[in-house]
């Protein structure tokens, strides 16, 4: 990972229009007081982790079926400077301050604690930080591959050290900073950047995945490190894969981690 150049408050916003868990016909999507965009996530089913024969494959990402029974709504963004800069009144980031668009870094998991607590107080939304089993959700956005754009990804997909390749891919661009959101092309689900830029933190401590099918996993009680998931602007394309799993110190933070935020709709 790169410098750690960050001591922070962090918060993530969201609000819009009351959301009910019994609607039968939620909102698609909407956008809050700063500028935050959401997408309803509906329930479902998937194959979390990857098979045995695929590149780069760690140790920790045994296949398991997970049902996700709640639908979510989650951040079409990484959460921006300027989005930080309005909730939380000043901006940790190393790269390109002032410049619009830019996801925030420097931002620790503790950080995005205080950042979604204050986002709920300030929203009455129940602003979170997404499980692994829903970030992974949302990144295959119905697909098997290694990637949600197929088996190889390129530099001109997503943010990430271009030198180093992926199975059939090609050398690319290294741009060795980060780039704005929505600079590359939205998965099937319409989310950016689930591929590289900077990392995400998740809500779940480090822990070994289940070998049995497993209803709404929230990762191992208890733990001394958070997960993290995507990549970075600074790492190659491995670590970009849709099962690839990190984890670091919770009060860690550097220029390659941010966030995405997510929430599930309150019962009526």
């Amino acid at each position: 990972m790169n410098h750690v150049r960050c001591l922070l408050v962090m918060a993530v916003v969201a609000c819009g229009p009351v959301v009910r868990a019994q609607e039968k016909d939620p909102p698609k999507e909407f956008t809050n007081s700063v500028g935050m965009k959401f997408v309803w996530i509906p329930p479902g089913s998937f194959m979390m982790g990857s098979p045995k024969e695929e590149e780069g494959r760690m140790d920790d990402e045994v296949q398991h079926k997970v049902t996700l029974t709640k639908g979510f709504y989650m951040g079409v963004h990484l959460v921006t400077q300027e989005q930080w800069q309005a909730v939380m009144g000043n901006n940790p980031s190393f790269f390109g301050k002032g410049e619009k668009n830019l996801p925030v870094e420097c931002v620790t998991w503790n950080h995005c604690q205080d950042f979604c607590k204050k986002s709920r107080a300030k929203d009455k939304s129940p602003y979170r930080l997404p499980t692994e089993a829903e970030w992974e959700f949302c990144c295959r956005a119905g697909t098997t591959t290694v990637f949600s754009f197929g088996d190889s990804i390129s530099a001109d997909q997503a943010n990430f050290n271009g030198d180093e390749i992926y199975g059939k891919g090609k050398p690319g661009l290294r741009r060795k900073k980060t780039t704005p959101v929505g600079s590359f092309a939205a998965n099937a689900w319409g989310l950016f950047d689930m591929h590289g830029n900077v990392w995400q933190w998740c809500q779940d401590f480090d822990g070994a995945y289940p070998r049995n099918d497993v209803v709404d996993p929230q990762g191992p009680m208890a733990g001394k490190e958070r997960m993290m998931r995507g990549g970075c602007w600074g790492l190659g394309p491995v670590y970009l894969r849709s099962a690839c799993r990190y984890h670091l110190q919770p009060g860690w933070g550097d220029d390659a981690i941010g966030l995405r935020v997510c929430f599930t709709p309150a019962k009526p």
